[in-house]
């Protein structure tokens, strides 16, 4: 099973997601990246079957654009092949290996599986730091669905695809997809201690390019967010804790224990 994704500024997930997708049977990596990336993304790679690709439009793909993808596809894509499409920052959450879900959805007649964007944040909304040995379920082990409640945009993306089916909106949809019955879980690891500074460079990368891809205010609405309460405050979106918290026990009553706590210490410093 072949994957396509573009490295842009910021590769630091490369080896975590290299490992994610392992699991799920991804035995061929097509990455796009800047020439100055090239030798890490090679020796990152170096154990793995990985094609790279250097003289393409990775800039684009930070903000919405899909041309470098789509040029690795039409290179390397079969017209009939089944393949896995995701930005660094998304891990989808395959419920089986990529071989057999494809099975499946053959079965009922789909080309395409779609998953909806699971944004991951600390416990406390801060940014934090990762490395190669994090953790990082853990160490962002709250989940929202912040695209759609705060950015307002569209939270669905399509992860498996069949054949060269054409990007209609940012791998967000395509022409002519019949999706799979079951929706997928996507965890979203954007929200690190760089993301507020490459929030700000998407932003203003949109807006000297005149794209449209900030017209309706994401971006902004990302900033507004953090900028008014100075962390993601994830309890005024509907987070919700799905791993470990501090001071806690894994049970719901632990966690929800937690969070009461964590919620009055919030309130108390807002005021």
């Amino acid at each position: 099973m072949k994957l396509f994704v573009c490295v842009f500024d910021d590769s630091r997930l490369l080896p975590h997601f290299l490992s994610h997708y392992d699991r799920f049977g991804v035995t061929e990596y097509h990455i796009a990246a800047p020439p100055h990336l090239a030798a890490y993304v090679a020796n990152t790679t170096r154990k793995r079957k990985a094609i790279q690709y250097n003289d393409f439009n990775v800039a684009g793909s930070f903000t919405g654009g899909v041309e470098a993808v789509t040029k690795m596809r039409e290179l390397a894509q079969g017209l009939e092949e089944w393949v896995v499409i995701v930005d660094l920052d998304e891990f989808v959450e395959f419920p089986e290996p990529v071989t057999d879900l494809a099975r499946k959805v053959e079965a009922e007649g789909g080309n395409i599986v779609r998953g909806v964007m699971y944004d991951r944040f600390a416990i406390d909304g801060h940014l934090k730091p990762f490395d190669d040995s994090s953790n990082l379920p853990a160490l962002y082990p709250v989940r929202a669905r912040f695209r759609s409640a705060v950015m307002r945009g569209n939270e669905f993306k399509g992860v498996l695809v069949k054949g060269l089916l054409k990007s209609q909106y940012a791998h967000h949809q395509f022409y002519d997809e019949r999706p799979y019955s079951k929706l997928l879980d996507i965890s979203h690891y954007k929200w690190n201690d760089r993301a507020i500074d490459r929030t700000r460079l998407a932003h203003e990368m949109c807006a000297a390019a005149g794209s449209p891809w900030d017209f309706d205010g994401e971006f902004t609405r990302v900033l507004n967010h953090y900028d008014q309460h100075g962390r993601f405050a994830w309890e005024t979106f509907g987070g919700e804790i799905v791993g470990p918290a501090p001071e806690t026990s894994t049970t719901r009553a632990g966690k929800e224990n937690w969070m009461r706590r964590f919620l009055a210490r919030a309130s108390s410093a807002r005021t």
